[in-house]
């Protein structure tokens, strides 16, 4: 137990908190009112790439792809609700 190998754990802790992180984010947009509906949409298609994205705990060039065109679909989508705000 003296020796844990931090390098390995990286792969399973990063996502495991950036999905709890985006989890409770997109919780507190639906709790929000009715204009955040499409953020929280995006935010969570986005927490679900992720996960499944994690799940083998090897991040592909296609799951990384897929990952960051979720990501910039929450940017516009947030870009969206100032523009309106």
């Amino acid at each position: 137990m003296d020796n844990i190998n931090w390098m390995e754990l990286i792969p399973i802790i990063i996502p495991s908190v950036t999905t709890f992180l985006f989890a409770v984010l997109a919780w507190v947009f639906k709790k929000r009112t009715d204009s955040l509906t499409g953020l929280c949409k995006e935010v969570s298609e986005f927490v679900l790439k992720i996960v499944d994205a994690s799940k083998d705990k090897k991040f592909t060039q296609s799951e990384m792809n897929d990952i960051i065109k979720e990501a910039q679909d929450v940017i516009e989508e947030a870009r969206k609700l100032m523009a309106k705000g």
